[in-house]
């Protein structure tokens, strides 16, 4: 039995992986020059615009998928954040804690890279899967503290 519980770690984990994606789809943009970056407004439809005129339809294409994928990430934070607060709350073995969070970080990891590589829709479904997967484990941690708090007397 593990007596250290290292999943608090997976929150600020889980932020800074997902922040990679992000500085890496803003390298994409900019061309690796702060002189093609409007950090000022750089969501608006011209900057985009000019972006897509600029570069070539396969390198759009990869912004517009690791942009994605950081997207993914800010979305699925608070389902990683609920199984950490959760399974803490309810007193989930630590053990299991780590194990069930470090391989949400692996799989979401796995989803980031499929995200921004995959290009043909006919192995997309991989990226599908490994996305599953990573929502599958924090539920199942969010369920045994369901379980927990459910059946206390």
């Amino acid at each position: 039995m593990v007596s250290t519980n290292y999943s608090i770690y997976s929150i600020p984990i889980y932020f800074v992986m997902n922040s990679v994606a992000h500085l890496y789809s803003t390298i994409i943009f900019s061309g690796g020059s702060a002189k093609n970056f409007d950090n000022a407004n750089p969501k608006s439809t011209a900057v985009r615009e000019k972006f897509q005129k600029r570069v070539s339809a396969p390198t759009y294409a990869r912004w517009e998928r690791a942009r994605a994928a950081h997207n993914n990430g800010n979305e699925n934070f608070p389902l990683l954040i609920a199984a950490v607060v959760l399974g803490n709350m309810a007193g989930l073995d630590a053990g299991t804690m780590n194990w069930i969070l470090g391989a949400v970080l692996l799989t979401r990891a796995i989803y980031v890279l499929a995200y921004i590589e995959i290009t043909d829709r006919k192995w997309s479904f991989l990226r599908t899967l490994v996305y599953n997967v990573s929502v599958v484990q924090c539920l199942w941690i969010i369920v045994k503290a369901a379980n927990v708090f459910a059946y206390q007397k």
